[in-house]
């Protein structure tokens, strides 16, 4: 069909009628994400939180699907965990010094996904969050605020000097919760402008942000992250829903952030 009509083939991702057959016509169709570009995974738990594997067996499976490198970023205790599922400040330490004595095939960056409350701070530390490789900042209560509140609520996140990614940005459970529904353009420039990506929650309940945040978040200039939030080995395959979810929004393996090297990636932490 494309042939006929002298087009290059559009990636069904893109078929929604959002500007792709003009894009395709100038020669100007991004070459999008792969699978295969994903270099490591930066939001992943282990049973030090609500995780049901250890450490050790979420980075050998992670090395064992070719990982060149593993973020574990178990939850902290914070607005929305309950059960005593999240980490203090010193159980945080003691994994920062559990992992470096781990004895791993692949190098291990240490982390946490930090709640983010109801006016965009943080639950951890400064002082512990400096100490992590990456931090995660993820809204898990407060979810039914209005557009503006949320809208400045996650860009307070993205603009603290520690977040690395904004975890599912909208906090949303597909068939379940909407989550929050903040302005994006704003996020994604508050973003872009701080060096934090957002993140593009694999997990199949989730796929937050959606692919068209994602296009908003890639026009803004905003890197934005393809994680799995795996709390099993087998969950860390759900990469691929992530990947096709960033598709959706024109994203190319420049805009992911974990695509890069680890020297590069630790660039962009630090």
């Amino acid at each position: 069909m494309y042939a006929a009509l002298d087009l290059p083939h559009v990636p069904p991702e893109l078929r929604e009628d959002r500007g792709e057959i003009e894009a395709a016509a100038a020669g100007d169709l991004p070459d999008l994400l792969l699978c295969d570009d994903l270099r490591g995974d930066l939001h992943t738990h282990t049973d030090w939180s609500d995780g049901r594997a250890t450490l050790g067996e979420m980075v050998a499976a992670a090395a064992a699907r070719g990982a060149d490198y593993h973020a574990v970023t178990d939850h902290a205790t914070g607005p929305g965990m309950v059960g005593g599922v999240g980490l203090t400040d010193d159980d945080l330490r003691d994994q920062i010094a559990a992992i470096e004595d781990l004895d791993a095939p692949i190098p291990v960056l240490t982390g946490v996904e930090a709640n983010v409350d109801a006016d965009g701070d943080l639950s951890v530390g400064d002082g512990v969050l400096a100490e992590l490789d990456v931090v995660v900042a993820s809204p898990h209560s407060g979810l039914g605020q209005d557009r503006e509140t949320a809208t400045e609520r996650l860009v307070r996140a993205v603009e603290h000097p520690e977040t690395d990614v904004l975890g599912h940005p909208t906090g949303r459970l597909i068939n379940d919760r909407p989550g929050l529904a903040p302005d994006v353009e704003r996020v994604a420039a508050a973003a872009a402008a701080a060096d934090t990506a957002l993140e593009v929650n694999a997990s199949p309940a989730r796929l937050d942000l959606d692919g068209d945040a994602v296009r908003v978040a890639v026009e803004a200039g905003a890197t934005v992250a393809v994680d799995t939030d795996a709390h099993h080995p087998t969950s860390l395959e759900n990469s691929r829903y992530g990947v096709h979810t960033a598709r959706r929004g024109w994203a190319t393996a420049a805009d992911a952030l974990n695509t890069r090297s680890l020297a590069d990636l630790r660039a962009f932490l630090s």
